[in-house]
């Protein structure tokens, strides 16, 4: 199976609660299972991770602690021999 799609890449996302671009959402990720999604803060220590992206960013770090605002840096990786998609997003509260 071969993906013939696009990926729209958010650039910002506010996870405040209102229902509303509460996360941070990449559509066609699911055609990808072994993908990896890697978000890391201005120090280059990771907050999130995920294999599959079977779970969207809602702006927490892996301890459940809602990150700050702030651009965060953005690694994916489609596992398919491409070069990896990366970028900032900006976390706005």
């Amino acid at each position: 199976v071969s993906f013939c799609g696009t990926f729209l890449i958010p650039n910002a996302f506010t996870p405040n609660g209102d229902g509303v671009n509460d996360e941070w959402r990449i559509d066609n990720l699911l055609y990808f299972e072994d993908c990896t999604v890697d978000i890391y803060d201005r120090r280059g220590e990771r907050v999130f991770s995920s294999k599959g992206y079977e779970k969207s960013w809602d702006g927490t770090d892996s301890k459940g602690r809602k990150m700050p605002m702030d651009s965060y840096y953005y690694v994916i990786d489609l596992k398919n021999g491409e070069k990896p998609f990366v970028g900032t997003v900006t976390l706005l509260r």
